[in-house]
């Protein structure tokens, strides 16, 4: 009788190591999961700053254009604005996976 007594003990010693063991390594993971979401929420905040800047130069350019600047100068603008605007797009999909 004592040996199967033994025998559950250590199975259960057994278990619960293992459980314990599992326990630290998904300690372990949610703390790097942590610290790669605050890195994506600072990345995110960088985004959205650099977002409003742009956003307020076109603002400026736009109130440039309005104040009787070329054709050509506002053709070029406006390349310069869409493509800024194509890197934005292509930051903020790189921030959502």
């Amino acid at each position: 009788m004592t040996n199967k007594y033994d025998e559950l003990i250590n199975a259960f010693e057994l278990k619960l190591r293992k459980l314990i063991s599992e326990y630290e390594s998904l300690r372990e993971q949610n703390v790097e999961l942590k610290a790669a979401l605050e890195r994506k929420q600072e990345d995110l905040m960088q985004a959205h700053q650099q977002f409003l800047e742009i956003r307020n130069n076109y603002d400026r350019l736009r109130v440039a254009r309005n104040l009787g600047t070329s054709e050509e100068e506002r053709v070029e603008s406006k390349r310069r604005i869409n493509k800024i605007v194509r890197e934005i797009d292509k930051c903020l999909a790189l921030l959502n996976e």
